[in-house]
């Protein structure tokens, strides 16, 4: 089985881009959490945070992608967490959901223009 760098098994369908962002998790009834995105597909992500949220949690991610640009918010769900507990780094991996044309292009664009110095 193969492993993704998280520890857990593999199984994104779409090719991820490392990445370090700045981004909020903001669920429905909770408060903003802010956290650090790590990696990013057309198909979700996985932001570290301190504090887990349940499997299944639907969450708005604000992606902050710079001074000048306006955040990218995008639907998501939690499909995975990881805690330290469980030898994985802690935080969400995410499952993009609802995403409008705009949405994938500015998303795709956002991975195309990756520095290479962000990747980790």
């Amino acid at each position: 089985m193969t492993r993704d760098r998280y520890g857990g098994p593999e199984r994104r369908t779409q090719p991820r881009a490392p990445v370090t962002l700045d981004s909020e998790l903001r669920t429905a009834d909770g408060p903003i959490l802010h956290g650090q995105l790590m990696d990013l597909s057309s198909g979700g992500a996985f932001v570290r945070t301190a504090r887990p949220l349940p499997i299944g949690t639907d969450l708005r991610l604000a992606l902050h992608r710079g001074h000048q640009r306006n955040p990218l918010v995008l639907d998501a769900e939690v499909v995975r967490v990881g805690t330290h507990a469980e030898g994985r780094a802690p935080g969400v991996g995410l499952r993009f959901h609802g995403l409008t044309a705009l949405d994938e292009g500015l998303l795709r664009s956002l991975i195309d223009h990756i520095p290479l110095a962000d990747a980790v």
